[in-house]
């Protein structure tokens, strides 16, 4: 069984960098009224994924 640690590390650098592009534009959502509840669940899921980066 071969393992690619660089390709891991970049997945999981990149999936990083899309959680966080998309928590900045649900923190511009969720200040707004137009908000939804789809919106909050999504963005306590993305936080959830976030913290498991830290």
């Amino acid at each position: 069984m071969k393992i690619n640690i660089e390709q891991t590390y970049l997945s999981a650098t990149d999936r990083k960098s899309e959680i966080e592009r998309q928590l900045a534009e649900l923190d511009e959502i969720l200040k707004t009224p137009e908000r939804t509840l789809d919106d909050i669940i999504l963005h306590i899921r993305l936080l959830k994924e976030y913290k498991l980066f830290l």
